[in-house]
């Protein structure tokens, strides 16, 4: 980086005050920082690249001392109500991801099972694989 970027990224560092991610509160306020980094894409700049990168850095570490894997051992309604909880998303948004009010609350109230195809919409709208809903 050049001494223009180190400044910036030193503000970035001030002003945000990057932590050890400790709980589910702090992890999804991180998530949601490297979505809008992510969202920037060819238009962030050195500082924001380099301070995307501590944030991942950071949310790995959370992950893996919490048990990144468990996700494998939830059912796929536990996950997706985890990743409701984390994301602070609603059954409406659910809903309008999946296009279908109907087969959200189904879903949601564990009536019915998540399709490949809503698995797939599910990923989009929270930026994960779909298998975690398979």
């Amino acid at each position: 980086m050049n001494a223009t970027a180190e400044r910036e990224y030193a503000r970035l560092l001030s002003e945000r005050r990057p932590q050890v991610i400790n709980t589910k509160r702090a992890y999804a306020a991180a998530m949601l920082e490297i979505e809008n980094l992510i969202i920037l894409g060819e238009g962030r700049s050195a500082a924001e690249t380099e301070y995307y990168r501590l944030l991942c850095t950071l949310v790995a570490d959370y992950e893996r001392r919490v048990g990144a894997d468990r996700w494998e051992k939830m059912t796929p309604l536990e996950a997706l109500g985890e990743l409701m909880e984390l994301k602070d998303v609603g059954q409406a948004r659910v809903a309008d991801a999946l296009g279908d009010r109907a087969a959200a609350s189904s879903i949601l109230s564990g009536r019915r099972q998540i399709s490949k195809a809503q698995a797939k919409k599910l990923a989009g709208l929270f930026k994960v694989d779909a298998g975690i809903f398979i």
